[in-house]
């Protein structure tokens, strides 16, 4: 019975699978296009000492990111100073909502945790044991005043909290969209390991969640790019063949550095492999706002308010190797957007 049950399964979800593959090879994407008004930089901010690639922005519009042992880092724009967030432990990633700062540790004993931005002070504690598996390390968090959506990068699955409960669930085992299946592209050049074999960048790193909290995008470096209902995921009685077939490829993109959402859910990227900033709203009409080299050295981007120098904005999270000291740098750069 087990093995007939199992059969059951995996034939479905080759099925599902065969869906997907089909609604891709039948939708044809509209080409990126210039847009009318085009971005432009605003300012350059040296950081006095490299970040890795994960950056969120406070609704103030405060930036913080991980340093290379997973330690908050505020980031100051006036003078490129970093203020650590002491006393936690290493984290994999990093997200901003109203509530503050969330982050997830390392190690097979891994917790979602809820931080104060000003002090570190953990505010609560979401432990993932029980949905973790050996090797799991998680790379894409949103969350909710009710929930937290997760990635795990090695084993791939969707993680979501009942953050009331305290009661994680672990879904979408396997699925083709969790996973690379690209090289990644960077500046023209497939990224390559010391021996030549192409990186793929990892599975999915960037999630965001529209305006109304019923969506979530989510995509590897390589993509496409998948919208997923969050209903499929937070309500227990939906079957797997539902949240499967709930999985919609939404976009094939270029190698990605950053995925970013506006208010009126817009979605911001960055094409590493062309140094471009892009951009694809409600209306799915891809325009491309923004060339320049400088672009394909993109880790990570976060949306920030406005200014006296734009009415909305985008910070790039930079990262460049110094050629002289073998040293990488790292430097925000601010963006106003049309």
């Amino acid at each position: 019975m087990t093995m007939r049950f199992s059969r059951l399964i995996s034939s479905c979800f080759l099925g599902a699978c065969a869906l997907l593959t089909g609604a891709t090879q039948a939708h044809a994407d509209r080409p990126w296009q210039d847009a009318p008004v085009p971005a432009r930089f605003i300012s350059d901010h040296p950081l006095s000492s490299p970040v890795e690639g994960a950056l969120t922005a406070l609704p103030s519009g405060t930036l913080y990111s991980l340093d290379s042992h997973g330690t908050p880092q505020r980031i100051d724009l006036v003078d490129g100073q970093l203020y650590p967030l002491s006393g936690l432990p290493p984290l994999t990633t990093l997200t901003a909502n109203n509530q503050g700062l969330w982050g997830i540790t390392t190690g097979s004993s891994a917790e979602l945790l809820s931080f104060a931005p000003s002090s570190g002070t953990i505010a609560s504690r979401f432990p993932l044991k029980s949905v973790s598996h050996s090797g799991s390390r998680f790379s894409a968090l949103q969350v909710t005043d009710q929930h937290a959506y997760l990635v795990d990068d090695p084993n791939p699955a969707f993680v979501v909290i009942d953050l009331d409960k305290k009661q994680p669930r672990r879904l979408l085992e396997g699925s083709p969209s969790l996973s690379s299946h690209s090289p990644l592209r960077r500046d023209g050049k497939e990224v390559t390991t010391a021996d030549g074999t192409p990186r793929s960048g990892g599975n999915v790193r960037f999630m965001v969640m529209d305006r109304s909290r019923q969506w979530l995008f989510y995509q590897t470096p390589t993509g496409p790019l998948y919208r997923l209902a969050t209903a499929l995921v937070t309500d227990p009685s939906v079957s797997p063949i539902e949240q499967l077939e709930g999985m919609a490829n939404w976009r094939r993109t270029p190698s990605l550095g950053g995925l970013a959402i506006s208010a009126n859910d817009t979605l911001y990227m960055v094409d590493i492999d062309h140094g471009d900033l892009l951009a694809f709203g409600a209306d799915r009409i891809p325009l491309r706002l923004l060339h320049d080299p400088r672009l394909t050295h993109t880790r990570d981007i976060a949306l920030l308010p406005r200014s006296s120098r734009a009415s909305a904005r985008i910070a790039v999270l930079l990262e460049e190797n110094d050629p002289s000291s073998a040293q990488k740098s790292s430097h925000i750069a601010e963006i106003g957007l049309p």
